[in-house]
């Protein structure tokens, strides 16, 4: 057991992360069991084991997730995986129409951006702490993150704007960093979108109101995550559309550019550009030196 992987689960408290966590608690894992939830949280790592313990971790802070990442390490002395996978939807509407009978000057609240802060922010922190405690792995530098994403990341969802965009957002951020991290730092980066599952940030009467064959059951989840984290697996920057119990690669469906070179040319790395922005050429076979 003392040679067996280190994994850090976001979300962990509820729905897809809790059976993230069992799944891999089976598959003799030890797990650092991250939530804002203590008491489930706490619970959930008594019923899984010795080998598993919780943190209290607001995903939002990043002084929260650095806590967080501490505490595993000195736990566990080494960090193989992130499956970053807390979420939630929208604490408010874009659309105002609550306030459509507003006078002019009387201007609405600003949005409440919880759902960014969670689904975009939290990624984006654990991305770049995942990368600074894996560099420390002993024996092999290096490891893998599996982020969930959504379906609503690609077709988006009319009833949550802001989180179509939060989740958007980490799908671009996976593709835009996998190369660079597969190269530079042993680190493999994928993504899971789910299509709809039964968890506590789904109305249970919307739940109700989908078809069987609809709903994704955990277990579609659980496999594209196993998939990702397998030994064997060296794919990286992947997109894997989860819904009913199949899971299938969309990668290769990413939209073409139609205007030719100069549209690839503009998401092509010039390297002097990266060295200024990030401190070191980034080592891309198809990047402008």
């Amino acid at each position: 057991m003392a040679d067996s992987k280190v994994g850090i689960v976001t979300g962990a408290a509820s729905g897809m992360g809790m059976a993230l966590a069992k799944h891999f608690a089976a598959q003799g894992w030890r797990l650092a069991l991250w939530d804002v939830n203590t008491k489930v949280g706490e619970e959930l790592a008594r019923e899984l084991g010795p080998n598993t313990f919780f943190v209290q971790c607001d995903v939002s802070s990043y002084d929260s997730q650095a806590r967080a990442y501490l505490a595993t390490w000195q736990k566990f002395g080494r960090i193989d995986a992130l499956l970053a996978n807390a979420g939630i939807v929208e604490r408010s509407s874009i659309f105002i129409f609550k306030y459509r009978s507003n006078k002019v000057e009387d201007v609405p609240p600003a949005p409440n951006l919880a759902c960014t802060d969670v689904d975009w922010k939290g990624v984006l922190y654990g991305v770049q702490l995942a990368i600074h405690f894996m560099r420390h792995n002993p024996g092999k530098p290096g490891g893998k993150i599996v982020v969930t994403a959504s379906n609503a990341a690609i077709h988006p969802h009319a009833s949550y704007p802001e989180y179509n965009g939060a989740k958007a957002a980490v799908v671009q951020l996976v593709r835009g960093v996998a190369e660079v991290l597969k190269i530079k730092e042993n680190i493999l980066i994928n993504c899971v979108c789910p299509g709809i599952v039964h968890t506590s940030i789904m109305p249970p009467e919307m739940v109700a109101a989908v078809s069987a064959e609809s709903l994704t059951p955990l277990d579609t989840i659980t496999r594209a995550y196993a998939g990702c984290l397998a030994d064997d697996d060296t794919r990286s920057g992947v997109i894997l559309e989860c819904s009913g119990t199949q899971i299938s690669d969309i990668e290769h469906e990413r939209l073409t550019f139609k205007n030719g070179v100069p549209s690839v040319r503009s998401v092509t790395v010039w390297d002097p550009l990266f060295k200024q922005i990030h401190g070191e050429p980034s080592e891309l076979p198809s990047a402008i030196l």
